[in-house]
Order: structure tokens, then C-alpha cells, then sequence
């Protein structure tokens, strides 16, 4: 498995980091479409190979809302 895993906007990325991420769930909470936790490792899981522009706020409410630090935007270079 990998360490780290992105899914992308057409500007930003949204990184989640699988070694600081402890299971919370709050980005399930968040962002129910885009997020679950794994049953056996009780890892996040991204659902989604892509997330539109429009829903930044839902995806920086999740990466507000993670305790672990586990989640980040970062801006897409053109």
C-alpha cells in the first residue's frame, strides 16, 4: 500500500498521508462521497479519482476538520 495517495481538482490536489492518518473518520464525516474507512486497517480510503473545483469547500472542510494531519491541498502547477 502506498504511504501517500491524491486525487486531483483541475487546480488543486488533495493528499492524504496513510502514515499520520489514525482512523478518525472525520473526514468521512465531511465528505461522505470522497471519503471511508477501510473495515480492516481503519485507514482512510479516497472513493474518487477526481473532485471538481466546486467542491473545494467540502474537500478543505475535511482536511480542517482531520485531527491527524492526515490530509492537504496542495495547488496544482500549469
Amino acid at each position: 500500500m502506498a504511504n501517500r495517495v491524491t486525487v486531483s481538482s483541475p487546480t488543486e490536489t488533495l493528499e492524504l498521508d496513510l502514515e499520520r492518518c489514525n482512523g478518525y473518520g472525520n473526514c468521512v464525516f465531511a465528505a461522505p462521497d470522497m471519503f471511508e474507512l477501510d473495515l480492516v486497517s481503519n485507514l482512510a480510503v479516497l472513493l474518487r479519482e477526481d473532485w471538481s473545483d466546486d467542491e473545494r469547500a467540502t474537500m478543505a472542510a475535511a482536511v480542517a476538520d482531520c485531527p491527524a494531519a492526515a490530509l492537504r491541498l496542495v495547488p496544482r502547477e500549469a
